[in-house]
C-alpha cells in the first residue's frame, strides 16, 4: 500500500487533536483503519483520519447551532459502541460522543461541553469522585447532567455519600431503552430551563 494513502499514529493523533494513546484507541476499537508493515510499525489510513475529522468539524457545527450533545464514558470498547449506537438511534438530533478513558473525557468535555455525561463508576487512571466533583464545581451557568453506571456488587449508599445530590445513579444491569429515556428527559428538562433564542423547535 502507498505511504500516501497512510500516516503515522503520532500524524494521525495531531491532524485529530488527540493524544497519541487516544489515537491508538481509536485504532484498537475499529474507529481508524490500520495496517502493520513488515515491520511491525502501524500505519493508519488517512481516509479513516479525515472521516472523523469531517465528524469531529459536523459535530462542532451542530454544538454552535445550539444542537444538545451527549457524552459516553465507557472503558469496554463493546458496551461503550452499543450504548453510542443506541443513544444515537433513539435521539437523531443530538451528537453522541463515546470516550475510552478519563483523560480523553476531560478533554473533550473542555472542546464540546455536552449537556450530558454517562460514566461507569471506575474510570481507571483517575479520582473519580474528585473528578466529577471538579467538573460540576467548575460548570459555570451551563452545568451538565451527569449519570453514573454502577456496577454489581457496588455500594451504592457509599457512592451516593460522595457524589453531589444532582448526579443521577443508574444500578445495574444496565437497560439501554431506559437509559436513553433518562437522557432524553435530562435533555428536555435543560432545553425547558434555557430560554430559546435560536429559534429552536420546542421538543413533543
Amino acid at each position: 500500500m502507498s505511504a500516501s494513502l497512510t500516516c503515522s499514529t503520532r500524524e494521525a493523533a495531531r491532524l485529530l487533536g488527540v493524544s497519541t494513546r487516544t489515537a491508538q484507541l481509536w485504532v484498537e476499537d475499529g474507529r481508524l483503519r490500520a495496517w502493520k508493515t513488515p515491520g511491525g510499525h502501524r500505519r493508519i489510513l488517512l481516509d479513516s483520519v479525515e472521516r472523523l475529522v469531517e465528524e469531529q468539524r459536523r459535530a462542532g457545527r451542530r454544538a454552535a447551532a445550539g444542537a444538545s450533545s451527549v457524552l459516553v464514558l465507557r472503558e469496554s470498547p463493546k458496551e461503550r459502541r452499543a450504548l453510542q449506537e443506541l443513544l444515537q438511534t433513539v435521539l437523531p438530533d443530538c451528537t453522541i460522543w463515546a470516550v475510552a478513558s478519563g483523560f480523553e473525557g476531560l478533554i473533550r468535555i473542555g472542546e464540546i461541553r455536552p449537556d450530558v455525561l454517562i460514566t461507569d463508576l471506575g474510570v481507571t487512571g483517575l479520582d473519580f469522585f474528585r473528578m466529577i466533583h471538579a467538573l460540576l464545581g467548575h460548570a459555570g451557568e451551563r452545568r451538565m447532567a451527569v449519570v453514573v453506571l454502577l456496577a454489581s456488587g457496588v455500594d451504592r449508599p457509599a457512592v451516593r455519600a460522595r457524589l453531589p445530590e444532582d448526579v443521577v445513579l443508574v444500578d445495574p444491569p444496565v437497560d439501554g431503552n431506559e437509559l436513553a429515556a433518562l437522557v432524553w428527559s435530562l435533555l428536555s428538562d435543560r432545553r425547558q430551563a434555557t430560554p430559546v433564542t435560536e429559534g429552536a423547535p420546542a421538543s413533543g
